[in-house]
């Protein structure tokens, strides 16, 4: 049997750590970004390259999206030269950007009825001490039918390191915003309380390396400890995407994965208030 064939969109950091799993399990990757360099190291690890995302398509079993927001991954697979142009009947899209639920779940039912196209979401988070991130060992949460899911799942195999299929299409979305959310507010937690350190007198960079190994222990500060020891600066440490339009409280800055986590809260009538009350206080 021909190994898969895997298009990959989107080689950010979090995409490049994703697509560099894939040639070395043996299958048969090709790529498209919009930056030629990431393309490039990409090619040297034994993909191919794509001119655009609907080559990507034509050429694949199944089409990785891993952008930054709804309106990339609309660009992405609506736009000229989009995966729609170029998607082929039987094929799958694997969503991986942190988009919501509802997205997928309409974008299943469009592809399934308009071109004979399943869709597959899978949330991606990293775990411990970043070593895994860069490693590309992630953690998967995966949502969509089983039988889409089992035949992707050499690729998820190739990727992560705890893999879950948690139901239909969508709810990898929902385990990975619940996830987003509950590392941001008690990110927000944390902050405070180092804050009180500072005034204190104590060292921030001591308090963090304390609490990593003691009962204030969190994934942030064990994570902030690793890449500092590595020396390396970590892509999330600080990233505030910028807000959309709409108003609401994602023109104060909050981060795009929060303001999604509140729609799919505010679709299902949950009112989140100690959550709401932190990022009132936070000045996200």
């Amino acid at each position: 049997m021909s190994p898969l064939k895997v298009g990959f969109i989107g080689l950010g950091n979090m995409g490049m750590a994703m697509a560099r799993c894939l040639p070395r399990a043996g299958l048969d990757v090709i790529v498209y970004d919009i930056n030629p360099a990431a393309v490039k190291q990409m090619v040297a690890r034994g993909a191919r390259a794509a001119g655009s995302s609907r080559e990507v398509a034509a050429a694949s079993d199944a089409v990785i999206t891993m952008v930054k927001d709804i309106k990339q991954t609309d660009e992405v697979i609506f736009g000229k030269d989009g995966v729609w142009e170029g998607i082929r009947e039987g094929s799958i899209i694997v969503i991986s950007s942190s988009i919501g639920p509802k997205y997928c779940r309409d974008l299943y039912a469009r592809a399934k009825k308009e071109k004979g196209v399943k869709v597959v979401d899978c949330g991606i988070s990293d775990i411990s001490d970043g070593a895994h991130y860069l490693e590309g060992q992630l953690t998967l949460m995966i949502g969509g039918d089983d039988e889409d899911v089992k035949r992707c799942w050499p690729i998820f195999d190739a990727m992560g390191k705890n893999i879950f299929h948690l139901g239909e299409t969508g709810k990898g979305q929902a385990y990975k915003l619940i996830s987003n959310m509950i590392s941001l507010h008690v990110g927000g937690v944390t902050d405070e309380c180092i804050n009180l350190g500072l005034k204190a007198g104590l060292d921030r960079d001591k308090v963090i390396e304390v609490m990593s190994c003691s009962t204030g222990g969190v994934w942030s500060f064990t994570n902030q400890v690793f890449m500092k020891k590595a020396g390396i600066r970590s892509p999330m440490m600080g990233r505030r995407p910028e807000a959309p339009a709409g108003g609401g409280p994602a023109q104060r800055g909050m981060p795009f994965e929060l303001q999604v986590a509140y729609e799919l809260a505010d679709e299902l009538g949950v009112p989140l208030p100690v959550c709401r009350f932190i990022d009132e206080h936070s000045g996200r």
